[in-house]
């Protein structure tokens, strides 16, 4: 399915641009309230030094998720784009949230049942990372693809690509430090890569494409 193929609107409902100025507000209270938490997800995008400082703090913190509705909001206003229903809107961010939510719920349940809470803390920590830094950079791409005067086709095929190496560099980083950091068993990944990862990916496709 072309989700651009058919709709290429100059105006868009309303409750589109509340949802981008939502985002935009979200944006400058994170920023206000926590102004070094932009600076240290994006380091722990790329470097483990910063990324165990970012786990430490998260870990005694209850600011861990406060990044990802950035995620959510802009990715629903992407599948939605072809449908501009808020109704569809609203599902989209549901079923988005509730596949996070389960992820979260079954990884610390497992990481109780096998007592190895510091383990799966970590897994969570990484597994999240990558969709929190995601959303930062992937807002104002879908604000272009929406609102700016470049071809929406060129724009669409850039915010795929972008999400597919970021896809791609999850899954390479997660299967680098289970070889590397002695704490994070191969196997574990493997797993979690299979269940939490490709599996839902795939579900995914079939839904939407």
């Amino acid at each position: 399915m072309d989700l651009i193929a058919d709709l290429s609107p100059s105006i868009y409902p309303n409750w589109v641009f509340l949802s981008f100025l939502f985002i935009l507000a979200y944006l400058a209270f994170l920023k206000f309230n926590f102004p070094n938490l932009f600076a240290l997800a994006i380091k722990s995008f790329y470097n483990q030094k910063y990324s165990n400082q970012f786990l430490r703090e998260e870990t005694n913190s209850k600011n861990k998720f406060y990044l990802l509705p950035i995620f959510i909001l802009s990715i629903g206003l992407l599948f939605c784009y072809n449908k501009l229903s808020f109704i569809f809107y609203f599902k989209i961010i549901f079923l988005i949230t509730l596949y996070f939510l389960v992820k979260y719920i079954l990884l610390i349940g497992v990481g109780y049942i096998f007592e190895k809470n510091y383990l799966f803390e970590e897994i969570i920590f990484h597994s999240f990372i990558y969709e929190k830094v995601a959303g930062i950079f992937l807002f104002p791409l879908i604000l272009v693809f929406y609102y700016g005067s470049f071809d929406n086709h060129i724009v669409y095929y850039l915010i795929n690509i972008f999400l597919i190496l970021i896809l791609n560099y999850k899954w390479i980083r997660l299967l680098y430090l289970s070889f590397f950091n002695s704490s994070l068993h191969k196997a574990h990944i493997i797993i979690y890569l299979c269940t939490f990862e490709i599996l839902p990916l795939v579900i995914l496709i079939k839904l939407f494409y």
